[in-house]
């Protein structure tokens, strides 16, 4: 379990804060920290900020377990009772200033590097040596050599938003992507998550990565698994316009990762 914690406002407008992972704290408060989550009643993600609330201090709090989120954001008004104890424990180790960026070593890692061979279209490439994501939780998604990769497991509207498939630092996370939506093996639910989080383990900042982790979940490849039969049920692709509308949203609103393939943009 990791948390992440921010206290801002009040009337001398400090902000504190403070990033905990439960695994380096001792025997003794890491059960206290467990106990507090247990019953600090944030099940979901929420944000609860009381009106006319400009001086109060507020709290975002961010809990993460596995590969699952949840993030809150109140203030000492809308703060739930049985929550102040845990921001008490968080409030008395924070430090002044932002946390600090969290590295991308915590996204997985890769193996190798992208060497491939692009074909005369100039639309494919075959990778020439195997190339691998491990994720967070040591998963190995493989892309062997001899593998053809084209980006089109990526919405083409949204290329623009990334100067295609293949640029900069989205192009580690694209070829682990396109190849498992062609290998089909596991639910495309999970190679879209995957996706996301290479994309931030390949350096994209959080918005960016974000927003294409909308695109695939929403307007990706999709298929269902019955036995050893695979069944396509990809949906229509979006226009440039509800591209254009979907990465603006992201630009001014913030959510949980996790809320993402549930979320409806427009």
């Amino acid at each position: 379990m990791r948390i992440r914690f921010i206290q801002s406002g009040g009337v001398a407008g400090l902000v504190r804060s403070c990033r905990i992972d439960a695994a380096g704290l001792d025997v003794v408060e890491r059960r206290e920290l467990e106990s507090l989550v247990a019953d600090c009643g944030l099940g979901e993600s929420s944000e609860r900020l009381s009106d006319g609330g400009r001086d109060l201090r507020q709290y975002e709090i961010v809990i993460e377990r596995g590969a699952t989120s949840l993030r809150c954001v109140c203030d000492d008004r809308s703060l739930p009772a049985s929550a102040r104890p845990l921001v008490h424990f968080l409030a008395a180790r924070s430090q002044p200033g932002m946390p600090a960026a969290e590295p991308q070593e915590a996204w997985g890692r890769f193996e190798g590097s992208v060497v491939a061979r692009w074909h005369d279209d100039g639309r494919e490439m075959t990778l020439m040596e195997p190339f691998v994501y491990l994720d967070r939780s040591d998963f190995r998604w493989n892309a062997p050599a001899g593998a053809v990769v084209n980006g089109a497991s990526i919405p083409r509207a949204f290329w623009t938003l990334i100067g295609g498939p293949f640029e900069g630092r989205f192009r580690n996370a694209s070829v682990v992507h396109d190849v498992a939506c062609v290998e089909r093996t596991r639910p495309w639910q999970q190679v879209h998550r995957m996706f996301y989080e290479a994309c931030r383990c390949g350096g994209v900042d959080v918005v960016k990565a974000k927003t294409m982790y909308y695109a695939v979940a929403h307007f990706g490849p999709r298929w269902r698994l019955a036995g050893r039969t695979v069944r396509d049920e990809s949906p229509p692709q979006p226009t440039a316009a509800q591209a254009a509308a979907i990465e603006r949203w992201f630009e001014d609103h913030e959510v949980e990762a996790d809320l993402i393939p549930t979320l409806v943009i427009g």
